[in-house]
Order: structure tokens, then sequence, then C-alpha cells
């Protein structure tokens, strides 16, 4: 019981922190801030975690809906054959419903050394896991080809490339949706050089 009451504070904490990061940015955002929006302690928020591991929290929560989420199959399922089209929904939604916090997240990256080298690493293990994810659909040859593959297939997929086509572009969510799941099997049609 205590437990549970731990993990529904901790998510509160988390996710009002995502709210305050993406309303007034990571630098803009103070750890008191968050405790009285949350209506808690500052003790309570630092026993949720440092700022940058908040920030990284409320980005998974809004990307896969698990502040705890590692990897992709809390959002897509487990890696394997699949039905491209509903897992690049699928993602395509995380990336929306995560956005926000993902531009805070970039935007205290270029001043925070240690939110930057949680921003590298989490697109090292990105990129890792779709190629496992690939290798497991039987998409992808082993090596660097699967490497480049997943590199398009990563930018085709991320935050920066759907705040383009939407917000700049003024495409559709469902648009968004559409091009990546035709965009993504043309990828994979190529014949990719190692590199």
């Amino acid at each position: 019981m205590r437990e549970g009451r731990a993990r529904r504070t901790r998510a509160h904490v988390v996710a009002t922190a995502g709210k305050l990061f993406a309303a007034r940015g990571y630098a803009g955002t103070s750890m008191r801030q968050i405790a009285a929006e949350a209506g808690v302690s500052l003790e309570t928020v630092t026993q949720a975690g440092r700022k940058p591991q908040l920030l990284l929290a409320a980005f998974r929560a809004g990307f896969a809906g698990d502040p705890d989420a590692v990897d992709l199959d809390a959002l897509a399922g487990p890696a394997g054959p699949a039905d491209l089209p509903s897992v690049v929904a699928r993602v395509a939604a995380g990336v929306r419903d995560s956005l926000p916090i993902w531009r805070a997240f970039t935007t205290a990256a270029a001043a925070d050394a240690e939110v930057a080298a949680v921003r590298a690493e989490l697109a090292v293990l990105r990129r890792a896991e779709i190629v496992e994810r690939l290798s497991a659909a039987g998409l992808a040859s082993e090596g660097a080809s699967a490497g480049r593959l997943a590199d398009a297939i990563g930018l085709i997929t991320s935050h920066e490339a759907y705040d383009h086509l939407t917000t700049v572009c003024g495409w559709a969510h469902e648009e968004y949706v559409t091009w990546a799941a035709l965009t993504i099997p043309a990828q994979l049609a190529l014949d990719w050089p190692p590199g």
C-alpha cells in the first residue's frame, strides 16, 4: 500500500514537472516551483529525482505513458514482426504527446551538460533499439547497413521531423502518420551500403 502511494506521488510529481518544463522551459522551472504546483514538499520532489531525472521521466511519461519506460516496448509492443502502420501510429502518438517536453529537453540540452549527456544517451539507445527491432522482424541484416537504416527510420519518426511537418508545414497528425508509414517501407527497400 505504501509502495503504491509512493508510485502515485512520484507520478504526480513527474507529471507536474513535465507540465511546468513544457510551459516555462527547463531553466525557468525550479524544484520549489514543482513542489508548490504539485502541492507537495520540496523533499518529496527531491525524492522523486533530481531536476535532469525529472525531465527525463516527464519525457518518458509523455512519450510512452510511463515515467520509467526505458524502451519502445511500452509504446510499440515487443520487437518482432508487427503491423507497421499500427506501430507507426502508436509511435507518432507518443511523439505528439511528448513534443512540448521534447522541446524543453532540447533547449535544456543546449545549456546544461548533464541534460545534454542524457539526451545523447537516449539517442544512442534509440538507434540500438531500432536496429534490434529491425533484426527481430527480419527486416535488416546485421552490421553497419542496419545502423544506417536505423538512422533513417529514427529521423522519420523523430520529434524534429514530426514538429517540422505538423507545426511548420501545417500537416495534420494523420497526414504525418500516413507519410511515415509509407516512407519507412521505402527505406527498407533500399540497398543500404555499410558505413
